[in-house]
């Protein structure tokens, strides 16, 4: 039995390579991805993976089977996993990451191996400053370019490497503090920090707590199945380091200031300045514990009435970022952002008839289950093969398959839609008359994202200007921590939006975030309007569409902003409209 046993983050870490180098030496598919889910299954479970493993309990997982079971056992007992190791001697452990790298691949990556010896990136930034790569096959000039470019991003990303994103870090943090509530009764506990402002990533996850014995929720928190250690306690506070291997720090109180300290762990450095210099000028001293004046220190059990005790409406926490909001909320209310209850239809999910993990009627009960009156099937189209784009001819089998689960139901609608390839020199996808018989098409770029800014932003115009395409999805292509937005010019597509009345994606995939909330912000001062997408491929996937809320927010979108914030009636009559006025 090895001495101590392996962290949640180092098990999924040692699956996820197994995974990558597996790839590398060519392992069919299923065999590939069955690791790497499994290295994200074990990264979002809150208790130890090891020790259920070692009760024979982890497989319980989704996710987890005998298989990966019997390794992690084998990496607990002995502190290796057999398979891994063969596969470092087989494989260079670094050219994963190379792989990785947006341009590259696998099978790139592999003939650098072989014709430069590149093993990890430091040996690839060397063969691309000294020319060496463009004399591999497969490397012309824009593809040496693009390889640069993330590299350098790359090196970008490392420097941020220890912030957590916002797709990881959010749900551990709901959990653990809906089980700290579970585990103190009567307390009060909520996500603070840049995790409650909603920002893609944060250095830590900062909780806030309340209690008549405030020292039960650190306590609590001690004890939790995700805490792997305790890094610090005080009398106010406790830090640990969970299994997944991100800091948890909880600040807790007596539930009469609640308010103050929520307020204080959730804004920004610089909003919670301007906030204290209000406060100066109204001869009081804001603080985590309470607001002191001439009569003493008041506190509040809600956020609220510390605002209003500096003479200030309400300000959302994704607002917190001084950026206006202050002086907004002195002058009155601020507007009510769009909610995720708001959101009435989901308009971007994917089945197995493209690259999803079920069919069309188990995507539909996953959206009954949430409460969604309509659910557009939007599967890829042809040119993207690796994702199982659909033909023509397989389209219209689909649309007799959703007519059938369709009719089945008469609480949902189950809409015909796609999301179809903007093509690398603006075209898209699939002809009119084929576009014309779907409910609602998302137009994506998912190749030729190296193009100039001019010459990508005239691509996206174009399919903003297309007659048939409703929306354009995740409309700059970035994939956090691998490649950064592509040089669309957000302002110019906004502006052609607000012309045509396309829609503009924010899509929630916690990968993706795109439109991020500044670009969001700008469509929306343009006058175009959202769609927030969760980009489904699995019914879990559903969920996602809470950090496009989260992005939305953050650009200050009201319902009425939101397209899927409409019922479908009302939808489809402003898609009409805007077809009829293309003449089509």
């Amino acid at each position: 039995m090895a001495a101590e046993l392996p962290s949640n983050a180092e098990i999924a870490a040692r699956l996820q390579l197994l995974g990558d180098l597996l790839e590398l030496e060519g392992a069919v598919r299923h065999r590939v991805l069955a690791y790497r889910r499994g290295a994200a299954r074990i990264r979002s479970t809150p208790a130890s993976v090891a020790r259920m493993a070692l009760e024979g309990r982890a497989n319980d997982l989704p996710d987890i089977g005998a298989t990966l079971q019997a390794k992690i056992v084998e990496l607990c007992e002995t502190g290796e996993i057999a398979a891994l190791a063969a596969a470092r001697e087989r494989v260079p452990e670094g050219l994963a990451a190379v792989a990785s790298l947006d341009g590259i691949g696998p099978k790139r990556a592999v003939a650098l191996w072989g014709e430069l010896g590149v093993r990890d990136l430091d040996d690839l930034a060397a063969a691309v400053a000294d020319g060496r790569v463009a004399g591999v096959p497969g490397f012309g000039p824009a593809t040496v370019a693009r390889v640069a470019e993330a590299l350098a991003a790359r090196s970008d990303s490392d420097a941020a490497a220890e912030r957590v994103p916002l797709g990881r870090a959010l749900p551990l943090a709901l959990e653990i503090a809906g089980d700290l509530r579970a585990a103190v009764p009567d307390a009060r506990v909520e996500v603070a920090g840049s995790l409650r402002r909603g920002r893609e990533s944060a250095h830590d996850i900062d909780l806030v707590g309340a209690a008549g014995e405030p020292a039960a929720l650190l306590d609590a928190l001690a004890a939790h199945p995700a805490t792997l250690r305790v890094l610090a306690r005080g009398e106010a506070s406790v830090a640990v380091m969970t299994q997944a291997g991100v800091r948890v720090e909880l600040a807790a109180g007596p539930p009469a200031s609640f308010g103050n300290l929520l307020q204080h762990a959730t804004g920004s450095a610089a909003h919670n300045v301007r906030l204290r210099e209000l406060a100066v000028r109204r001869g009081l001293s804001v603080s985590q514990h309470g607001i002191a004046g001439p009569d003493g220190v008041a506190v509040h059990a809600d956020e609220d009435g510390v605002y209003a005790a500096l003479g200030l409406h309400p300000v959302p926490p994704e607002l917190r970022e001084d950026a206006g909001e202050i002086e907004a909320a002195a002058r009155g209310p601020l507007p009510g952002l769009v909610t995720r209850e708001d959101l009435r239809g989901e308009l971007h999910c994917h089945t197995t008839w493209s690259d999803g993990t079920v069919s069309v009627a188990a995507m539909v009960e996953a959206a009954r289950a949430r409460g969604y009156e309509y659910l557009a099937i939007a599967d890829h189209s042809r040119s993207l093969a690796m994702a199982g784009g659909l033909t023509p001819d397989r389209v219209r089998r689909q649309w007799e398959e959703i007519r059938e689960v369709d009719a089945r139901h008469d609480d949902i609608t189950v809409l015909r839609a796609t999301e179809v390839d903007i093509l690398a020199d603006g075209r898209i996808d699939f002809d009119d008359e084929l576009l014309a018989g779907f409910d609602w098409v998302t137009a994506s770029m998912h190749s030729a994202l190296g193009q100039d800014a001019e010459r990508i932003t005239a691509r996206v115009i174009a399919a903003v200007e297309h007659p048939y395409v409703d929306a354009i999805g995740h409309p700059t292509g970035r994939m956090l921590g691998r490649r950064g937005h592509a040089p669309v010019d957000v302002a110019r597509v906004a502006e052609a939006a607000a012309r045509t009345g396309t829609f503009l994606e924010i899509n929630a995939q916690p990968r993706r975030l795109d439109l991020d909330a500044d670009m969001a912000r700008v469509a929306l001062a343009a006058g175009a309007r959202v769609t927030i997408g969760a980009d489904a491929h699995s019914p879990e996937a559903l969920d996602y569409v809470r950090f496009g809320v989260l992005v939305a927010r953050r650009a200050g979108a009201q319902p009425r902003d939101v397209g899927n914030a409409m019922g479908w009636e009302a939808l489809a009559a402003v898609r009409a409209a805007r077809i009829a006025a293309a003449g089509r």
